[in-house]
């Protein structure tokens, strides 16, 4: 093998290895994106894409979304070199991976960068609840107003929100979500606690609550929100380990496990227990 070179990911690049590797449409689209802002890697080796590290940036975190090398040209340390490639110039801010954990030499080049593995991440998938599953997720003692959501009238809460449970401030992505997703912001009392967003794909999230006792209320309105305005009848969403709530109640609706990851990163200060993530690329 001649010596790989890796460069920030043009495009065409970064489409083709990620349709090589059956990436869902709002994959490349995001990833596309990414490329445009400069945040897509890639290894070639003789024109061709043998590997890529994605990455998008918040407020107070670089967070790595996608790291992949072709499987015949591992043990090189191309992984090594896509990652300190689009993590160099960052040492200031905090760095997170999502990294599946059917790879461990992923794992391993986490450890070598001083990265801790902090919270597995499970992908539910599978038909739509039936209407009865629904209303019992929904019957509970809390009484939410709800409003459609707007990215700058709710800027406050989203950021508090977003600070509490993910660590990071995200209003540059709430604009994007608000444009290509549906989303709702839930209150008691005159208090906002929660928000959620669903996709015509049939992805749930990103969603927040201020506490987890709101989590399944939230995400059975979520889910009724999708079949009605989307004519959903599939949904899918990510789901760290610690919350509890939403894994058993997923389960219970007949979602199943479809995928498993792990995040890892320097020092997380988020609640990951009230949260729910939408797509691996974004979190």
């Amino acid at each position: 093998m001649s010596e790989a070179v890796v460069e920030r990911g043009a495009p065409d690049g970064v489409r083709a290895i990620l349709r090589r590797r059956a990436f869902d449409d709002a994959g490349i689209a995001l990833a596309l994106r990414f490329a445009e802002r400069g945040a897509a890697v890639v290894a070639r080796d003789a024109g061709e894409t043998i590997g890529i590290a994605l990455a998008h940036d918040s407020e107070d975190e670089r967070y790595v979304g996608d790291l992949f090398v072709e499987p015949s040209y591992r043990g090189n340390g191309i992984g090594r070199r896509l990652l300190d490639t689009m993590l160099g110039g960052e040492s200031d801010r905090p760095r997170a991976m999502l990294l599946d954990v059917r790879e461990p030499a992923m794992l391993a080049l986490a450890f070598r960068l001083g990265m801790g593995l902090r919270e597995p991440v499970v992908r539910f998938a599978g038909a739509m609840p039936r209407e009865e599953e629904l209303a019992k997720m929904a019957a509970g003692e809390y009484r939410f107003a709800v409003e459609s959501l707007d990215p700058e009238a709710h800027a406050f809460v989203l950021d508090e929100l977003d600070r509490a449970t993910r660590a990071t401030n995200r209003p540059a992505d709430h604009a994007e979500f608000a444009r290509a997703a549906t989303g709702h912001v839930f209150s008691l009392n005159g208090e906002s606690v929660g928000y959620a967003y669903v996709w015509p794909d049939g992805r749930v999230g990103p969603m927040a609550c201020a506490s987890e006792s709101y989590l399944v209320q939230i995400l059975a309105y979520a889910l009724v929100t999708l079949s009605r305005a989307h004519a959903a009848t599939w949904c899918t969403m990510l789901v760290p380990g610690r919350n509890r709530r939403i894994a058993r109640a997923s389960l219970r609706a007949g979602l199943r496990v479809a995928e498993s990851f792990t995040i890892a990163g320097d020092a997380f200060a988020g609640d990951l227990s009230r949260y729910v993530g939408a797509h691996r690329l974004l979190f």
